[in-house]
């Protein structure tokens, strides 16, 4: 009931972009900059606040869990471009988005409040820490994907934009900050205003960060609201939604029990892998372009979809 209830509120959080795009309250316009502001300012400060959270040691000791999740997106993208191969899409456009729609799902933003149900605080800094498998993919293949006609040197350009700075930035600190024992003094005019700086500095990033989930949710839905939802009959959308519901979990977890590791890293590793399409998706093609009518019918269908699937493979897996 409590996957449910989580897809639930997620779609709750579409529907209200969805009224506001219906009610005028959002146009076009007005969505695209809200994601301009999401990737640039908002995003990177989710990264910060989360990964600092960390420590270096615990970086070290779980360095498996943002493996398998390159590893999670690896198998999507193996079988995406299988399925496309089959399919013999000719429009680029569609094709890239097919193959995002497979390799990244909503890792991070759907998971989190199930994983700090089942495992705690624990869980939640393992999932954070796993989350920079598919960060490194999305900030990687992900440009790449949207942007395969544009120049290399555009690529990367693109690639290394504020969420993965901010990513490289967070490890780097974290590193810097456990590694060295990097301490302020503890008395002293200039240690008391640096301490305040840093934790000025680290609750702005905070609450910053936590309007991630709530802004790509009305983006998303803005977006759809926009929908012809003749697209919800085409069959490239139902071949999508049943490899990212059902094939590509499945596959991942038969793989994933033949890997040793700790309970508690297993069960987090499944909960991601049968999470629905990725919100990252409608705001990647936003922002640069892409098959926006497919991703967010898309969007709408494996969400809808997770409702059903999520809570019948985590009682498999689990």
């Amino acid at each position: 009931m409590n996957y449910v209830l989580q897809i639930l509120f997620v779609l709750v959080l579409m529907g209200l972009g969805f009224i506001a795009r219906k009610r005028k309250m959002l146009s076009a316009a007005g969505t695209s900059e809200m994601v301009r502001v999401l990737i640039a300012i908002i995003y990177p400060c989710l990264i910060f606040s989360s990964i600092t959270r960390l420590n270096a040691q615990s970086l070290a000791d779980n360095w498996i869990m943002p493996v398998m999740a390159l590893a999670i997106a690896g198998t999507g993208l193996l079988l995406g471009l299988f399925a496309l191969r089959w399919m013999n899409v000719s429009d680029p456009h569609r094709a890239n988005a097919f193959l995002f729609q497979n390799t990244i799902n909503n890792y991070l933003f759907l998971p989190l409040p199930l994983v700090m149900l089942l495992w705690g605080n624990e869980g939640v800094a393992l999932l954070v820490f796993a989350s920079i498998g598919f960060e490194l993919t999305v900030w990687t293949v992900g440009v790449f994907l949207f942007n395969r006609s544009s120049r290399l040197s555009e690529g990367i350009r693109m690639m290394f934009g504020p969420p993965l700075i901010a990513l490289i930035f967070s490890i780097i600190w974290v590193c810097i900050r456990d590694l060295a024992h990097l301490q302020l003094p503890e008395s002293g005019l200039l240690a008391d205003a640096a301490r305040r700086v840093l934790d000025l500095l680290i609750f702005g990033a905070d609450t910053i960060g936590k309007a991630t989930i709530a802004v790509s949710m009305l983006a998303s839905g803005s977006r759809i609201a926009a929908l012809n939802m003749k697209a919800a009959f085409d069959p490239h959308v139902w071949l999508l939604s049943t490899l990212r519901l059902i094939v590509t979990p499945t596959l991942f977890i038969l793989i994933l029990r033949l890997i040793p590791m700790e309970p508690t890293a297993y069960g987090i590793l499944c909960v991601v892998a049968v999470m629905p399409a990725a919100v990252a998706s409608l705001i990647f093609s936003e922002r640069f372009g892409g098959d926006s009518d497919f991703i967010a019918t898309t969007l709408l269908i494996t969400h809808l979809g997770a409702v059903i699937t999520i809570p019948l493979l985590l009682a498999w897996a689990l």
